[in-house]
């Protein structure tokens, strides 16, 4: 990992100062959410105070998030790059979306290819949130969001009009079918403290898209907007795609396997997948059951409920699907940990899976050291 402070010289005065004061800020922050805390959890949700309580925590949060946006114009300009794979950020982020309480049908078409950039992850998946929180307040009634990762060849005169030397490149596209935006609200939404609809959302401080053009800018990209009222918007990021052979090991360098001992039972009506998967969990220290169906999934489980601790399944099955099986075991263990593993769409059978407890969703396909990662993130809730 290299650390570039893109400055020659030190950061100026306006710099330092915001970084200055968003961590004294945010340490008097967690002090106040602290004591505030301690008060909540002795006084009972009947009494008087217990609202205001809530409102100051609430309060305090959002004083937080206005720190973190100083903090990040203090750091806007200092980078820790390496060689990452967009195909597997991208996965890593997509699958901690939150959709609860939105109707959001989520599309997403990875690369089968490992898109590799010189980039600070951190950086670029500020970049993709800012993004993404603009496309779901575009929704409030719902929609779709699509997610494509892809290369491109961008040449001659379209390298001329992004300012671009010509040369291949990793594009990430977020479209939304939202509300879209006019030519002058386009215009301006890269502008900094500029809201589109600050009316509905008073605590944005429009610094998001400021802050992500500069990023990507900073790291020889750009970002690419189209939109349409009433129809929907889409933002490209175009990053520069590093040179490198196909089979380069995608996993970063101190990511490790995670190691497991509990009893997984796996669902799905391929074969292939079950045998792989199978595989898979045991070289991980799992011991494994599988089942081909639904049907075969609820026998199993009834008689062995006590000894299974997780459940993977798949959402699309013949006679019985995903959705209809997890309710059916929930039925039998109403505190049944349970993970979706699916392709590349979170519709709305997978959005109500994951409001009546499925504990989250991995997206196929996916790396040993992801799967193992999630496992333990599900089985540890």
């Amino acid at each position: 990992m290299e650390h570039i402070q893109l400055k020659d010289e030190t950061p100026d005065a306006v710099e330092a100062l915001a970084g200055g004061i968003a961590h004294d800020f945010n340490n008097l922050l967690a002090a106040i959410k602290g004591r505030a805390s301690l008060m909540m959890n002795s006084v009972k949700p009947s009494d008087p105070l217990y609202r205001h309580i809530v409102e100051i925590i609430s309060c305090i949060d959002k004083g937080s998030e206005i720190a973190n946006q100083l903090l990040g114009f203090a750091k806007v300009d200092e980078y820790y790059t390496s060689s990452i794979d967009v195909n597997r950020l991208v996965r890593k982020v997509v699958e901690n979306l939150d959709f609860k309480g939105k109707k959001i049908v989520l599309d997403v078409d990875l690369d089968p290819k490992p898109l590799i950039v010189e980039a600070d992850p951190d950086k670029i998946i500020q970049v993709f949130m800012s993004i993404v929180d603009n496309a779901l307040q575009a929704m409030p009634k719902g929609g779709k969001l699509i997610v494509v990762t892809e290369s491109a060849a961008i040449l001659n005169g379209s390298a001329d009009t992004f300012g671009l030397s010509n040369g291949f490149f990793v594009k990430i596209t977020i479209t939304d079918t939202g509300i879209g935006m006019e030519k002058d609200v386009l215009e301006k939404i890269f502008s900094p403290f500029y809201s589109a609809d600050h009316k509905h959302y008073p605590d944005k401080k429009g610094l998001g898209l400021t802050f992500a053009r500069e990023i990507i800018q900073n790291h020889s990209g750009v970002i690419d907007v189209w939109s349409s009222p009433d129809m929907g918007s889409s933002f490209s990021i175009i990053l520069p795609l590093k040179e490198t052979t196909d089979n380069i090991d995608i996993p970063a360098a101190d990511e490790k396997l995670v190691m497991g001992n509990e009893s997984v039972l796996l669902i799905d009506d391929e074969e292939r997948i079950l045998t792989v998967g199978r595989e898979i969990c045991k070289a991980l220290g799992y011991s494994v059951i599988t089942a081909s169906s639904g049907k075969e999934a609820l026998r199993i489980y009834k008689q062995k409920k006590d000894k299974i601790n997780l459940v993977i399944l798949d959402m699309i099955m013949p006679e019985m699907n995903g959705l209809e099986t997890f309710l059916k075991l929930k039925k039998l263990n109403p505190d049944i940990k349970a993970l979706l593993s699916t392709g590349y769409s979170i519709d709305e059978k997978a959005q109500e899976m994951l409001r009546q407890g499925c504990k989250g969703y991995i997206l196929k396909p996916y790396s040993v050291i992801d799967f193992s990662h999630k496992l333990r993130e599900v089985l540890e809730l």
